[in-house]
């Protein structure tokens, strides 16, 4: 197994809390990223600052902002002109 970078960890939060428009718990981010729940939440506490990502405090989820829906496309576009290229992972 690769050993992924901060952004690519990063995106697949995002993926992770787009998949449900009335936001994600964490457990169900941890599943679905493979992070550990430390890992987690350094992860979630720099998404949230940057605005990536909001806290929904009543629901206690993490909803996904329309900046981080871009950050998450440009880093698949990314990933997507490096495999084109041939640059090595």
């Amino acid at each position: 197994m690769t050993k992924r970078s901060r952004d690519e960890i990063y995106a697949s939060i995002l993926q992770s809390a787009a998949q449900d428009s009335s936001g994600v718990g964490i457990t169900r981010i941890m599943y679905n990223t493979f992070l550990s729940y430390s890992q987690l939440s350094e992860s979630l506490e720099q998404l949230t600052r940057f605005r990536l990502l909001a806290y929904q405090h009543d629901n206690k989820r993490f909803k996904i902002t329309e900046k981080g829906r871009r950050f998450m496309e440009l880093v698949i576009e990314m990933d997507d002109i490096l495999k084109v290229t041939g640059a090595p992972n």
